[in-house]
């Protein structure tokens, strides 16, 4: 692994590693940031007038030779995943302005124009009265089943089956006298109707009569009953027998109280509707005695009988209740009455005795009440009314008890009162001795253990000294080592960078030579064709050319030969004319003189009509021959400006891809960095790592605050969760002063800390360190206070 170092290697940390600590924090806190490669290596890119991102990016970007590390390969294909993450999501906000852009100018459209309600007017529709259709059955009212339509229906039905049945008798009465083909065809057709209304209703009426009705199941018994048949509690259905054999077997077992199905309880009317009368009375009483407590039940002492005994039949203050049979129970022991005598369970009713007998207080004979015995004779009168002896608790005046046994027994109740009180104290003073020697022997071991506890509080504190020592000599050299590793992976990272920079140039300089192979192969191709095009456009043109002046030549020498002809056969007949007349000869040849002026003036104007066929034909060649080459012109300049724009597109795709380089380059080096902050401080084994990284995350204490430096302390000290309470607490308490200084978050913090966590003079290195590296690294003090805690 790189980074290894030897023991002389080793960082010497004198007396106090809390320097280290501090040194190795602010090192990492106030490191300069690195310069990225692309700033120096990649050309400036001013920003592109398209989106760059609607491009792939570059096959460069993917190709990643002599890459080994697991870390560059996951940031290699999450970084392009990421910046296409980007864009999409940039994509997607501006897509949401232009919409609610849209839609906020399509609200101001709709407002500038005034609602004018558009008012339709509804034409109603003339009713004949004239024309009357017979009546037809809507077959969902005759299938409806309740509601007040059902009697509406009925009587329609029936009043249209009389005027179907009286309309059928009136068509089939016989005419003695015939009847005419119209009015056979009309009787045909309302037969036919009256038929096919009729077995409409006759199929709808019987759909509605056989419609099956489900029968419902016993949950009990299995068996199927009409729904009437049965009783519905919250979760099925009952026939009777099994409702009633429900009720009476949860009257007769408490367990099964109350009645229930499926754990679910059945309504009390229920019950009381569908029970006979004489269970109904068994269950009244069941449900008065089974809702009580069992505590607070009394039943009949009598084995025989045990029946139970109604509040209302029971004495509160006799303690007694009566059963229907009229066997009395005592309410206390819940055995047999006791017969004017005290319940000998009464704890209290015990007390209260041997208090009485110990202070020599006496019963009343007539209502039982204790009476107390202050001053002057023996002649007590109860608050009943009775009057009797203080000494024999007889009646008045029926014994011969003297004022000295009176005396005598109150010296018995004062020696009785003296006794207990000297065992009370006896009893107090034993007690004290025996708690005295418990503090004592409490006090010795106290004292042992905090002996104990302060012998092991040193060794746990040379103990956590030496894992200080240990813990920051290893937080170094992993230091060290993620330092040169990732100064590996930056070297790899850039030369990688710097490879595909190279690959996508050759790549973009090659697609450019091809591309203008391919723009020079089209441009020639097209000048060849137009050559030959332009070639076989004037060969055609000659051909056409001497066709037609050949087609001419051969039109001219047919009109030639006839002309001969008709000069020789007019010789002729002149011949045969003036044969035998005088100045025949002359007249001949002057005829044939005019003769052929006429056929010169003739050729003359065939000349001139030939000339003109020919220049006609020559110009519409000519013209045929100006549109090609427009047509050519046209495809030329089209080449051009495709091939222009498929210059313009490559050049920008070569920008965007640039741009995609330059993207993912800065993506690539975030993302090392993260990794290499992560690994830092995020590392399991490092003591500037936070074991409630949540807390940091969801809830900073500080805006901008690293509070590694607090959980560095945490750990070391271990107690990782209270530190970090009591040090959140010191700032919230001291914030909440509007003149909070410096002195007082320091007496406050150390107070809190001293108090809360037993720290002595020798933890107080920690706190001073927390302090010092709150003051620096935490805006905690001035005006108006501490700032705010997220």
């Amino acid at each position: 692994m790189p980074g290894a170092f030897g023991p002389e290697d080793y960082i010497d940390f004198y007396e106090n590693p809390f320097e280290i600590l501090d040194n190795l924090e602010s090192a990492w806190v106030t490191r300069r940031p690195r310069v990225s490669w692309s700033i120096n290596n990649l050309p400036a890119l001013d920003d592109v007038d398209f989106v760059w991102h609607k491009y792939d990016p570059p096959g460069a970007l993917k190709r990643a030779p002599n890459i080994t590390s697991q870390i560059l390969l996951d940031i290699l294909h999450s970084s392009i995943e990421n910046v296409k993450a980007k864009n999409a999501e940039e994509d997607r906000q501006k897509k949401e302005l232009e919409d609610q852009r849209e839609l906020q100018e399509n609200e101001k459209g709709k407002n500038k124009e005034p609602y004018l309600p558009i008012i339709i007017p509804v034409d109603k529709p003339v009713k004949d009265e004239t024309s009357k259709e017979i009546p037809k059955i809507k077959p969902d009212i005759l299938l409806t089943t309740f509601g007040p339509s059902v009697a509406a229906t009925k009587i329609e039905a029936k009043a249209n089956k009389k005027r179907l049945v009286a309309l059928r008798r009136f068509f089939q009465r016989s005419n003695e006298r015939g009847e005419s083909s119209a009015t056979g065809a009309a009787l045909a057709a309302l037969q036919k109707e009256a038929a096919e209304v009729e077995v409409s209703r006759d199929s709808l009426t019987r759909l509605a009569k056989t419609k099956p009705i489900e029968e419902v199941e016993c949950v009990s018994c299995l068996d199927d009953f009409h729904p009437k048949d049965v009783i519905k509690v919250p979760c099925h259905s009952y026939c009777h027998e099994c409702f009633i054999r429900l009720v009476s077997a949860a009257c007769q077992n408490e367990q099964q109280w109350p009645p229930k199905c499926c754990l679910n309880e059945v309504p009390l009317k229920i019950i009381l509707r569908f029970i006979p009368s004489n269970l109904k009375k068994t269950f009244e009483e069941r449900s008065k005695e089974w809702e009580l407590p069992i505590s607070e039940r009394v039943y009949c002492s009598e084995p025989n009988c045990s029946l139970w005994i109604k509040p209302k039949k029971i004495d509160p203050s006799r303690r007694q209740g009566l059963c229907d049979r009229s066997h009395r129970t005592c309410t206390m022991c819940r055995g047999p009455a006791h017969a004017g005598q005290e319940c000998p369970q009464d704890v209290d009713m015990n007390l209260t005795n041997q208090l009485a007998e110990d202070e020599g207080w006496k019963r009343c004979s007539k209502c039982h009440a204790l009476v107390e015995h202050r001053e002057a004779c023996q002649h007590m009168t109860c608050r009943c009314g009775n009057e009797f002896c203080y000494v024999c608790e007889r009646r008045w005046r029926t014994c011969s008890c003297t004022m000295e046994e009176l005396q005598a027994v109150k010296d018995g109740a004062n020696a009785r009162r003296e006794e207990r009180r000297a065992n009370e104290l006896a009893e107090a003073e034993e007690l004290r001795q025996a708690l005295l020697q418990i503090e004592e022997f409490e006090r010795e071991e106290a004292l042992k253990a905090e002996l104990l506890r302060q012998e092991q509080l040193r060794l746990e504190e040379e103990r956590r000294q030496r894992e200080l020592e240990e813990r920051v000599r290893q937080e170094s050299i992993r230091r060290r080592d993620i330092e040169i590793k990732y100064q590996e992976l930056r070297i790899l990272l850039d030369q990688l960078h710097e490879l595909q920079q190279v690959l996508l140039d050759v790549d973009q300089e090659k697609e450019g030579e091809n591309m203008v192979i391919d723009f020079e192969t089209a441009k020639d191709g097209l000048k060849k064709k137009h050559d030959l095009e332009r070639s076989e456009l004037t060969a055609a043109i000659s051909k056409k050319m001497h066709e037609k002046e050949c087609a001419l030549n051969k039109d001219f020498q047919i009109r030639a030969s006839e002309e001969n002809d008709l000069e020789q056969a007019y010789h002729e007949r002149l011949k045969d004319y003036w044969k035998g007349k005088k100045g025949g000869e002359q007249e001949i040849e002057t005829a044939m003189l005019e003769l052929r002026k006429r056929m010169d003036q003739k050729h003359n104007a065939w000349q001139k009509w030939k000339a003109e066929q020919l220049k006609n034909l020559e110009a519409k060649l000519q013209d045929n021959r100006t549109y090609r080459e427009e047509l050519m012109y046209s495809a030329k300049y089209r080449l051009e400006d495709s091939l222009k724009e498929k210059e313009t597109e490559m050049m920008r795709r070569m920008a965007a891809e640039k741009k995609w380089l330059e993207a993912v380059i800065l993506e690539r080096e975030k993302l090392l960095s993260e990794w290499e902050v992560e690994e830092v401080e995020g590392d399991a084994d490092s003591i500037f790592a936070p074991e409630l990284r949540s807390v940091r995350v969801s809830a900073p204490i500080f805006r901008g605050d690293n509070v590694s430096t607090i959980f560095i302390m945490a750990r070391l000290s271990g107690l990782q969760k209270e530190v970090l309470a009591l040090y959140r607490n010191c700032l919230r308490e001291t914030r909440k002063k509007p003149q909070a200084t410096r002195p007082h978050f320091e007496s406050f913090a150390r107070n809190e800390f001293a108090r809360n966590l037993s720290i002595d003079k020798r933890d107080f290195a920690a706190i001073e360190f927390l302090l010092r590296k709150g003051r620096r690294q935490l805006e905690v003090y001035g005006s108006p206070g501490i700032k705010d805690i997220k």
